[in-house]
């Protein structure tokens, strides 16, 4: 199995500090990462970014997160209202441009705000619009197909060929969010939690160590389930904290993958395998239930 590390670059300001020492601690291991940049913080920090690219471009993922992270996907039950289909389509297209145009990058890759189970299934004007701006996969499948609630499905990649996009691969995240595994603004209690042998942790983690074993629960569901790789959705911002300022946790879960032989790799490293192996992929998931309109989500939760 492969395991790759992304991080959600969003937060003007704080998250190219802290990305750097999420740098300093994969360039230790010689352990590539994925990042997937909002393109208005490009505006303004892009230069400094690529500055530390530029160290050891060969260890660098760099793909886009929209625009301006403007919600571009319904969350329910607590949704606030998402972007138009022109929205998309301009937050798509600005965001992969933003990260070309400034960071030199071929970015093949994109990642919505949030995610949802399934991904992009059933939301044809998202998907064209990926099309649109030269994108070959997106990593949209961020939660589970329950209620759009964490942790997320252990679910392979696959075409949206349902969809009517058989060349757009998609490029699961598994198991929990980082930012809802810590006090955080009180969104974490927006992360619903059921029954299931993956509603792990019982309780919000404390200690670099407690949110390593969460990561380690999670790669080892995804090894026993047969997943060719396990994707974890991390942002540099709740990575790295006043209870882990060194990034302790991303230095455990390194040391954790290369003990077990994982090799550690990126998303964009995941599409090319699954494009010349097509045996990787799995079936698209069913378009959920929460999409259908009139579902009254409120009975589930009742």
């Amino acid at each position: 199995m492969h395991v790759v590390l992304t991080y959600d670059t969003e937060e003007p300001g704080q998250c190219i500090p802290k990305l750097r020492i999420i740098w300093d601690v994969h360039r230790s291991f010689d352990a590539p990462l994925t990042i997937f940049v909002v393109g208005r913080l490009l505006e303004e920090e892009g230069p400094d970014l690529k500055r530390m690219i530029d160290e050891a471009p060969g260890l660098w993922d760099v793909n886009s997160h929209s625009y301006s992270h403007a919600r571009m996907l319904p969350k329910a039950p607590w949704s606030k209202e998402s972007s138009s289909a022109e929205e998309v389509y301009e937050e798509t297209q600005r965001g992969v441009d933003a990260v070309r145009r400034h960071l030199d990058q071929p970015c093949r890759g994109f990642r919505p705000r949030t995610g949802a189970g399934a991904g992009y299934r059933g939301w044809h004007g998202h998907l064209d619009a990926l099309r649109s701006a030269g994108c070959t996969w997106v990593s949209a499948y961020l939660k589970s197909v329950f209620e759009d609630a964490l942790p997320g499905d252990l679910h392979g990649p696959y075409t949206y060929g349902p969809d009517g996009f058989d060349d757009l691969i998609e490029l699961p995240s598994h198991g929990w969010q980082d930012a809802l595994l810590k006090p955080f603004r009180g969104l974490e209690a927006l992360a619903v939690r059921w029954p299931s042998e993956h509603a792990y942790p019982q309780a919000l983690v404390e200690t670099p160590q407690e949110e390593f074993e969460v990561y380690r629960t999670t790669l080892n569901a995804a090894e026993a389930a047969g997943l060719p790789f396990c994707c974890l959705c991390l942002h540099p911002w709740t990575m790295i904290r006043d209870t882990d300022p060194g990034g302790k946790a991303i230095e455990l879960v390194l040391d954790y993958a290369r003990k077990q032989g994982w090799e550690v790799s990126t998303l964009d490293a995941e599409a090319a395998l699954c494009r010349e192996e097509p045996d990787r992929l799995v079936v698209a998931p069913e378009i959920p239930p929460q999409r259908t309109p009139g579902y009254d989500v409120a009975r589930n939760f009742a």
